[in-house]
Formats: structure tokens, C-alpha cells, sequence
């Protein structure tokens, strides 16, 4: 979409990261890995009975998965980067802070 916003095709052979310079568009996947870091540490930070945080650290009665390669559970993320205790690193808000950004630029590497 965005090389029809300028009138570049492929051939033009110009990469994305030129394109967003251009046009001035967010990575999407960017903005939504704010958004899933802003809500993980709102959530760890609730101290009340809300179905939220019930449902995040639900786990199903059975406790099993099916065999091959595991669908990504919604915390999956963030216990690969902060570790188990990702929770509890939620309550100290500064330093949540930091870590979003060194979350945010991992994905800013990758594009």
C-alpha cells in the first residue's frame, strides 16, 4: 500500500525502511507491540479480582498441550524477554519503561 502512496513499484527494488521514511507511516508491528508491552504492565499492576488478569494467568484444567509445535500463548513474549517473573518486574513502572523500549528495538532490527 505504501508503494502506491508514492508510485514505487518493485522494480524500483526500494526497501521498506525507505519507504516508511517517505511516507511517514508506523511499522505496524511496532504499534502493536506497544500496545500488547502498555497492557501487560497495566494488568501486572492490578490488584484487584478482575477477569483480565484471572484470564491471563489461567491455565486450562488439564494442563495439556497437543503434540508438535505449540501455538504462542498471549505471554509467551513476554516470559522470553523478561523471564517468569514478568509480573512481578511489571510493579516497579520505571523500570517497566525501560524494558519496553529495549523490547521495542528488538523488533526494530528485524525490519
Amino acid at each position: 500500500m505504501e508503494r502506491i502512496m508514492i508510485g514505487v513499484t518493485r522494480r524500483d527494488r526500494a526497501t521498506n525502511q525507505n519507504l516508511r521514511e517517505k511516507t511517514n507511516v508506523q511499522d505496524i508491528i511496532k504499534e502493536i507491540k506497544v500496545k500488547k508491552w502498555r497492557w501487560a504492565g497495566h494488568l501486572a499492576r492490578q490488584h484487584d479480582n478482575r477477569w483480565t488478569k484471572k484470564i491471563t494467568n489461567w491455565t486450562p484444567r488439564t494442563c495439556v498441550r497437543r503434540r508438535g509445535t505449540q501455538s504462542r500463548r498471549w505471554t509467551d513474549e513476554l516470559r522470553e524477554f523478561t523471564g517468569v517473573l514478568w509480573q512481578r518486574r511489571a510493579q516497579d513502572r520505571w523500570k517497566w519503561k525501560i524494558d519496553e523500549e529495549a523490547f521495542l528495538l528488538q523488533w526494530s532490527e528485524i525490519g
